[in-house]
């Protein structure tokens, strides 16, 4: 396996002392920009969060080189590939370049040459929404721009996109637990399926991005540090939220404006205001065709409806989920999401492991249900109306339903809940009472 690795090194050594630059790089700014600063953690433990990151980039690209049986098959390789037929486009017209990659004037008919050879640019299932595939093939258009073509270097700067949109989110709760900053450290970065997926040259990487720093910035502007700063890099986040999972900004309105409707319309009873904000929003949703022209309850349909279709087709599934036809209509989803929160919270269990990947997931689920009965046993009650705690809860019950309801494959709904677990860990974090737990093992100690 570490033959594969190092293969491009040995007829390319420069390509090597290349990614090892730009790695110090990346460290040097962990070290020196403030915003990486914490009372929490030194320099050299962010560090060595980055670099495990960068390890989890390199197995998944392993993975892909020898799980898939032909390139084509493998996402890693198909975004990068189809980066690289971008990047082709300088050596004829540099215009071209900048039109496929910044999006404008990306639809020129002269265009379609690159287009037609990609093989992801085009997606056969799109439900009239922006294809999200374009967003990973431009960042490795652009990274190609300076990484001479080793693919290594593509992981690397993904791997450290992902690891700042963390960070961001640990900032975020860091002064709630002060006291249990490496339990925080390990639900945020060190899930196996964040840990994993969220690092090498997938959606998951610029999604976990986006979503921890659009967070950060939204809580600077609840607490009044708004700036030029904060505005453009708000804008940015949510263009880039747009552009790879727009399902990731639908699941999080309902919290995102709860915390605004909490901060500058406050009410004595904070959970009778969640639940307001959340029934205004639900409504405005599932009725929202006459004002943005999209039949939400019918997207979600259709898209369940396609993928069970696709997964029919296959061959060989083997973690196939069963799931019947959903129905766009308020009493079908309803009946259904239970199963569906089921599915997501609890599924691969360590009976259905069947290869290492699985296995991993298994572990995974079974780390989580511990928590799960940690909270119950040890429950505290004291933070469940902090603000927080309320957008984590909304966040986390309205993605995993939509990918529950959505999702045929553990497989694919293991990886698209990934960017999502942060806050899973955290809600349980908020619920156990760790001064309780803490005089429990002592007790168990003396004995």
């Amino acid at each position: 396996m570490a033959g594969k690795v190092f293969y491009l090194y040995k007829k390319k050594p420069m390509s090597f002392l290349l990614l090892l630059l730009y790695c110090g790089l990346l460290i040097l700014l962990i070290k020196n920009i403030p915003f990486y600063k914490s009372g929490s953690f030194n320099w050299q433990i962010l560090s060595g969060v980055f670099l495990s990151k960068f390890v989890a980039g390199i197995i998944l690209y392993l993975v892909y080189a020898y799980f898939y049986g032909d390139r084509e098959s493998a996402d890693v390789f198909k975004y990068f590939d189809d980066g690289n037929i971008l990047f082709s486009s300088l050596n004829e017209n540099p215009i071209d370049y900048l039109r496929m990659v910044t999006g404008i004037g990306a639809e020129s008919p002269h265009l379609i040459k690159y287009y037609d050879t990609c093989v992801f640019w085009i997606k056969d299932f799109n439900y009239g929404l922006i294809n999200d595939n374009r967003i990973v093939i431009r960042f490795n258009a652009l990274v190609r721009l300076i990484s001479f073509g080793n693919i290594h270097i593509h992981t690397l700067f993904m791997s450290f996109l992902s690891f700042t949109g963390l960070w961001a989110l640990f900032k975020v709760f860091e002064t709630q637990f002060k006291k249990q900053k490496w339990g925080l450290l390990l639900v945020v970065f060190f899930l196996p399926s964040v840990w994993f997926w969220t690092s090498g040259l997938l959606k998951e990487g610029l999604l976990v991005f986006a979503f921890g720093m659009l967070i950060y910035l939204i809580n600077n502007l609840l607490q009044s540090k708004f700036g030029m700063k904060t505005g453009v890099g708000i804008f940015i986040c949510l263009a880039i939220l747009l552009f790879s999972k727009l399902y990731f900004l639908i699941a999080a309105l309902p919290g995102i404006l709860f915390l605004f409707v909490d901060k500058y319309f406050p009410y004595k009873h904070r959970i009778l205001s969640f639940l307001a904000v959340h029934s205004v929003i639900i409504i405005m949703l599932w009725f929202s065709k006459p004002l943005t022209g999209y039949d939400f309850p019918k997207i979600i349909a259709q898209k369940q409806n396609d993928f069970v279709n696709f997964t029919n087709s296959l061959n060989q599934v083997g973690s196939k989920v069963d799931m019947e036809k959903l129905e766009p209509t308020f009493t079908d989803m309803i009946l259904k999401t239970p199963k569906a929160l089921f599915t997501v919270l609890f599924r691969p269990s360590i009976i259905e492991i069947h290869n290492p990947m699985v296995a991993l997931a298994a572990f995974e689920n079974l780390l989580l249900l511990l928590l799960f009965i940690l909270a119950m046993v040890f429950f505290s009650n004291k933070q469940v109306h902090e603000p927080y705690f309320l957008f984590a809860l909304s966040f986390t019950l309205i993605l995993f339903t939509l990918i529950g309801l959505t999702t045929p494959i553990l497989g694919a709904l293991v990886r698209y809940k990934a960017p999502a677990l942060p806050f899973l860990g955290i809600l349980l974090l908020y619920l156990i009472d760790f001064a309780k737990l803490e005089t429990t093992f002592k007790k168990i100690k003396n004995e």
